[in-house]
């Protein structure tokens, strides 16, 4: 019998203290108050002088502001506004290839934002982005991270919270405040699309723009926005026709070997799912995100010991990896090495704590091994998390053992 684990991803941390670590998160007006000074309006200039756009950006130090390449470079000339101030800005640093540009405006005597990192995100993260859309002033808008898909060494970050025009280079904000993308407006394959290009890029920024772009890269985030539109519609069959053409176009891309494995894993073809995921591991062997995929591959048709390694594999990459620990723990279950699997999982909730499903999956692990017990203590945790979750985990492991 296989393990009836009740999802396949997520984790982490045991079982009183369950929130004690947990920063308080900030109401959106106290958001709003700390780094509404340090976002500003990135006004665009033609060859005339004359206006023709807007877009917003964020300082990230003394004099410097970051923001989108599209916005920077639309015009000839760029001038900066914030509270009522105009101030002249020169180009520093650009990277068209991530549609991220720094400006230069020593003049600026604003705060700058803290900066927090987009790889320890998580789907389902409130989260606000702050900009000047076109004709208007600062506004804020809350909303979700609905997915992360990794790209260059970060995640990308698609969101719930609005970003309309004249918002493109202004900030998304984690609950405390701190930067963790830079916005970006997107139509594609029919659909308004709002990303955040990850903060981590910002410090990559001037070495890479002292390189030569490689060509092939240009196109590499317009690719993946076309291809994350696509799996956001669900549309398997066309995701995978396109990311068949990235692949074609830019064969030494990882990220597009890795969209074509999410193509073939979704259309239920895991043998070539496998070959992509493994072409994306040879060209970048540290990729955690692809292993950690592989080994889901792996563990759907029932190859246990392949999927052991692969999880294994993502983290050696990145041991603070909660779904990777949960999916090993699932692994270990379906391998009927329960202690394995408790040890995994117990890692998966000392990372995410709050994740109901993985403490789900702990419990299931314990009943298996006999510890009804420790079957019991989870219960309470879940009753604190998710009392719909913990409903149906009485009724399974609790209930049949009472009569």
């Amino acid at each position: 019998m296989r393990f009836q684990y009740f999802y396949p991803v997520l984790a982490a941390g045991f079982v009183l203290a369950l929130f004690s670590s947990l920063a308080v998160a900030k109401t959106p007006e106290q958001i709003f108050e700390q780094v509404s000074p340090s976002v500003v309006v990135v006004d665009i200039f033609d060859s005339k002088d004359e206006f023709i756009g807007q877009g917003s950006g964020v300082v990230i130090g003394a004099g410097q502001v970051i923001t989108n390449c599209h916005v920077a470079k639309r015009g000839k000339s760029r001038q900066v506004r914030q509270s009522g101030k105009t101030f002249s800005a020169t180009m520093q640093y650009s990277d068209p290839s991530r549609d991220l540009c720094q400006l230069n405006v020593p003049d600026l005597r604003a705060p700058s934002v803290v900066l927090g990192t987009a790889k320890k995100l998580k789907v389902g993260q409130r989260v606000y982005a702050i900009g000047a859309p076109e004709d208007l002033e600062l506004t804020l808008s809350e909303g979700l991270i609905s997915s992360l898909r990794p790209h260059e060494g970060s995640d990308y970050i698609q969101t719930s919270a609005a970003i309309s025009l004249g918002s493109s280079g202004g900030g998304l904000f984690d609950d405390q405040g701190q930067l963790i993308g830079i916005t970006t407006f997107y139509h594609a394959e029919g659909q308004n699309l709002n990303f955040a290009l990850p903060v981590d890029w910002i410090g990559e920024l001037p070495k890479r723009a002292q390189g030569t772009p490689v060509v092939a890269k240009k196109s590499g985030l317009a690719w993946l926005n076309r291809v994350v539109a696509l799996e956001h519609k669900k549309d398997w069959q066309g995701m995978l026709k396109l990311s068949q053409q990235w692949v074609k176009a830019e064969p030494v891309s990882a990220d597009a070997w890795f969209s074509l494995g999410i193509a073939h894993k979704n259309l239920k073809q895991h043998e070539q799912a496998i070959k992509a995921y493994r072409s994306a591991l040879r060209i970048q062997p540290e990729y955690a995100d692809a292993w950690n995929n592989l080994g889901n591959i792996h563990n759907n048709i029932k190859q246990y010991e392949q999927a052991i390694q692969a999880y294994r594999e993502a983290l050696r990459i990145d041991p603070e990896y909660a779904s990777a620990w949960n999916n090993l723990g699932i692994a270990y279950g379906n391998f009927k090495q329960y202690e394995q699997a408790i040890s995994a999982f117990r890692e998966a909730v000392r990372i995410e704590p709050e994740k109901a499903s993985v403490w789900y999956n702990l419990g299931e692990a314990y009943s298996r091994s006999g510890q009804q017990d420790k079957v019991l203590e989870i219960y309470q945790t879940l009753r604190k998390l998710d009392l719909q979750i913990a409903n149906t985990y009485s009724n399974v492991f609790i209930v049949p053992f009472a009569k």
